[in-house]
């Protein structure tokens, strides 16, 4: 055996003597709230620093740019010059709810039958004890690595990302690297590498009142706003000019990927998508409605950008003179190369420990890896399966918890073993 294989199965010995750890760690992270709104992550930052003050060679950094949204940069130096990768975690949550509906206590962190439950526990306490447990062991071998480790433990990831990565990437230049790592939730079988763009839309319509008995003394608001949605609907039946390795990649995954995230999801990711999510109009049934607007969350594949929607959108309600529109929000579609070095190390290491049956795809919803990719910092998604994920009684898979932080943590080995050749070999 080659001396640096020998040095990486030694690694490995450590990867799998960890889990113990692993375990205690997610279910303490999951018993110190941090739910957003209100968005206060001082408790739990608090909690994450005693952990990474444990770690040699850590230089961390308190990073507050609005009271009570607490975010942590910790770093890593390897014992000589090279590239960095950055693992990005957010520390926030959805809130509990209705604590009624749950049969567990939703910080109690309760381990039961393989799994952990709490709220946060797959979105992203999980992730983010999988991060620190990884910093923990490369920390120990930081001598015989090349380049940085960089943790960016965000908070305002529930809400946008404003006063979390955003503000890191803005603001702190060593929060970006060569490569971004996320262990958000998603489904160790598939590792995402890119996620739809989208345009949040407000639609708005004026009438003219009267009396619902003399319909030809007034105009109808609700009239010229589904005027305006059956319009914008037929946004769905637009080509989407996909490139042909994530083309390829997408088809690939279908099989392994739509069991798990439902059928329809290639559809979905290869296509517009346009969802009337609120609708409000008119006092009463007996009256002409004098205004109407409708909200509309519209995604878009990458070959396909914001601004070619919206001029779309403005032709077809043009000549609907009681009818305007404004943005709400808007992201571009962003993509990693499938091909990239940092989704291939991903792969080759998670299907060396779950067998041929991971692929690379899109991810429908949004993470703050859109951030890092606008950033132009190539990034992979590969957390653990979301259960009940926002809802009562959530929960991970003690196997998905461990399975992620074992792949994690030997991407994060190879991806600092490597020279800095962006061609480097590394299959």
């Amino acid at each position: 055996m080659k001396a640096a294989e020998a040095v990486r199965s030694e690694f490995l010995k450590k990867v799998e003597s960890s889990r113990g750890r692993l375990v205690d760690l997610c279910c303490e992270l999951i018993a110190t709230p941090s739910e957003n709104p209100s968005g206060d992550t001082s408790a739990i930052a608090a909690k994450v620093s005693a952990v990474l003050g444990e770690i040699p060679g850590m230089v961390l950094e308190r990073i507050e740019p609005k009271p009570g949204i607490v975010n942590l940069v910790g770093r890593i130096f390897c014992g000589s010059p090279g590239r960095r990768l950055v693992l990005n975690a957010h520390l926030d949550t959805f809130p509990v709810g209705d604590a009624s509906l749950w049969t567990v206590q939703p910080f109690g962190g309760k381990r039961d039958n393989g799994r952990i439950y709490g709220r946060g526990s797959c979105d992203m306490k999980a992730g983010l004890a999988c991060a620190l447990e990884a910093a923990t062991l490369i920390a120990a071998e930081r001598e015989h690595l090349h380049g940085e480790l960089v943790l960016t433990l965000v908070g305002d990831e529930e809400t946008g990302g404003k006063w979390g990565t955003s503000y890191l990437l803005e603001n702190v230049p060593h929060a970006a690297g060569d490569a971004m790592l996320s262990g958000d939730a998603g489904s160790p079988h598939v590792l995402r590498f890119g996620e739809k763009g989208l345009v949040w839309l407000e639609v708005s319509a004026g009438g003219l009142s009267n009396h619902g008995a003399h319909v030809h003394l007034g105009r109808n608001a609700i009239d010229a706003l589904l005027t305006a949605l059956n319009r914008i609907a037929t946004l769905k039946d637009m080509r989407c000019p996909l490139r042909d390795d994530i083309l390829d990649a997408m088809k690939e995954a279908r099989p392994v990927s739509e069991p798990i995230s439902g059928e329809g999801e290639f559809q979905t990711l290869s296509s517009v998508t346009v969802n009337i999510g609120t609708i409000e109009g008119g006092q009463a049934m007996n009256l002409i409605p004098a205004n109407a607007k409708a909200q509309i969350d519209i995604r878009i594949p990458p070959g396909l950008t914001t601004s070619e929607i919206i001029a779309r959108i403005s032709e077809m309600v043009s000549d609907l003179p009681d009818v305007s529109f404004r943005v709400l929000s808007s992201t571009e579609p962003n993509v990693t190369d499938p091909g990239h070095e940092i989704v291939q190390r991903t792969l080759v290491n998670a299907q060396a420990m779950l067998g041929d049956k991971v692929v690379r795809n899109m991810r429908v919803g949004m993470s703050d890896a859109r951030l890092y990719r606008d950033h132009g910092v190539p990034s992979v998604v590969y957390g653990p399966s979301p259960h009940n994920m926002g809802g009562a009684d959530e929960f991970v898979d003690e196997e998905d918890l461990y399975t992620v932080f074992h792949v994690h943590a030997l991407t994060i080995y190879d991806y600092l073993s490597a020279t800095n050749a962006p061609d480097a070999n590394f299959i």
